[in-house]
């Protein structure tokens, strides 16, 4: 076990290294402070679109899918490269409207095509949805803090909120920007590490090799998780309108698409030894699997490694965590409560307060919940509910009321069938994405095919 001083120290650490990065960003205006001036180059583009994608659900939530599935979890990988590539022509669209409208956010461009009140809809699921997600961070990393060093989970959820707290007050989206570009160098590095060094168990079970093990259901829903969180994530949206002209946009997406890849071996490897070192199967496999992985990350890694491991689990941590903060300050402050012809230091100072009321928001519901993966799955399939709205637009299919029906109606039926399986099944399967995808996009079809009768 780590000494629990050393682990406080890192976090010290990193908030030392978020507040002198953040300190090199420009804050002189809202646009400045919101998204870096406009002019993120192909370099730092690619580091933050990697930085936030590989977070710590990421680390555990996927890990965790091939302790139960094998290497069938990794199509949902696949899904992630196929909807890297498949966004950049959409990207593209939304960076040339960015720079003739200002958007700052995703709700932004629902606004501009259907104005606020509508955009009001569609920021409320997605501001649930981030809530969820930034809880799941604090959830990951106190877990991580108490197996590690005995550190008490509440007090491990507040000191990791301050640690983002305290840099992105300072910096801003030009923090987030430098801080995921240490973090993901921090990541990349250590990863490779203990793929090379982690000591190997038994056996792994035959079927685990078997790429459609999972079975069609599951794998189906993986490949959708991934293909469309790019069309419905707004972290990745922010960052486009960030970039320094389309070259970059195109760049930073291709590349980023090869990343996922060998990000996809190595932590598929680190999955198939949990199962071969810590084997249990059936159902107390999938209820125990998150807590075999981080087993897997503190005991099979050299002793004179763990440290490495600590340090890369936090980057994975508080890249993430910052971006969801950060977005959910704007969407607080842009999207919900705007106001029109304030001065910098007011809407700078406005930010600020939304990002230390949404982190206390995050907390209290990190303080709620206790298992990861049901936060995850969920609140993934919530989100991507959004993108067959979105496919439609991109679509030319426009339709204000079809908007509000399909989110009002897939956000309801979602989360009552997520406490169905809960309350019937005791977890939440992949498949729940089906549910939001499918009741979206039927829901918006049906909308738009009677939509003549909303004229009357």
């Amino acid at each position: 076990m780590i000494s629990s001083n050393l682990l406080w120290f890192v976090l010290i650490g990193f908030t030392i290294v978020g507040i002198l990065l953040g300190r090199l960003t420009s804050t002189k205006s809202v646009d400045d402070f919101a998204l870096g001036g406009r002019n993120m180059g192909f370099f730092p583009s690619l580091m933050t679109l990697s930085g936030t994608f590989v977070s710590a659900v990421t680390l555990m939530v996927y890990t965790s899918f091939v302790y139960i599935y094998g290497i069938s979890a990794a199509w949902i990988f696949v899904g992630y490269t196929l909807g890297f590539l498949f966004f950049i022509p959409f990207a593209l669209k939304l960076y040339r409207l960015s720079l003739e409208h200002q958007f700052f956010t995703l709700t932004d461009y629902f606004v501009f095509r259907y104005g606020r009140k509508t955009a009001r809809w569609v920021i409320g699921v997605i501001f649930v949805w981030y809530v969820g997600l930034l809880s799941t961070q604090l959830l990951v990393g106190s877990n991580l803090l108490n197996e590690l060093g005995g550190v008490p989970v509440t007090w491990a959820k507040l000191g990791m909120l301050i640690t983002v707290l305290t840099y992105l007050l300072v910096g801003g989206f030009g923090s987030v920007v430098k801080t995921d570009i240490f973090q993901f160098l921090v990541i990349f590095l250590v990863l490779i590490l203990v793929t090379l060094t982690i000591n190997e168990g038994g056996d792994v079970p035959e079927e685990m090799y078997q790429p459609f093990n999972a079975g069609a259901v599951n794998i189906i829903a993986f490949l959708l998780l991934g293909i469309l969180t790019p069309f419905a994530t707004q972290d990745y949206w922010q960052k486009v309108f960030a970039m320094k002209n389309e070259v970059v946009v195109k760049q930073s997406f291709r590349v980023g698409a090869g990343i996922n890849i060998l990000l996809t071996v190595a932590l598929t490897y680190v999955g198939l030894i949990a199962r071969s070192s810590f084997p249990i199967s059936g159902a107390v496999a999938n209820e125990h699997a998150e807590m075999m992985v981080l087993r897997t990350f503190t005991e099979l890694v050299p002793p004179e490694f763990q440290v490495a491991v600590l340090i890369a689990f936090f980057a994975a941590i508080l890249s993430t965590s910052d971006t969801y903060l950060f977005l959910l300050s704007l969407n607080v402050t842009n999207d919900l409560f705007p106001k029109k012809g304030e001065d910098a230091a007011s809407g700078i100072g406005r930010i600020r307060k939304a990002l230390v009321a949404v982190g206390i928001l995050a907390l209290l519901i990190a303080l709620f919940f206790e298992r990861i993966e049901d936060i995850v799955v969920t609140f993934k399939a919530l989100g991507i509910g959004i993108a067959p709205v979105i496919f439609y637009d991109w679509a030319g299919k426009h339709h204000r009321q079809s908007v509000v029906r399909s989110l009002v109606i897939m956000t309801i039926v979602s989360l009552s069938v997520s406490v169905y399986m809960m309350e019937t099944v005791g977890k939440i399967n992949p498949a729940i994405a089906f549910v939001s995808i499918g009741t979206s996009a039927i829901v918006y079809r049906i909308s738009y095919a009677f939509r003549r009768f909303d004229k009357k």
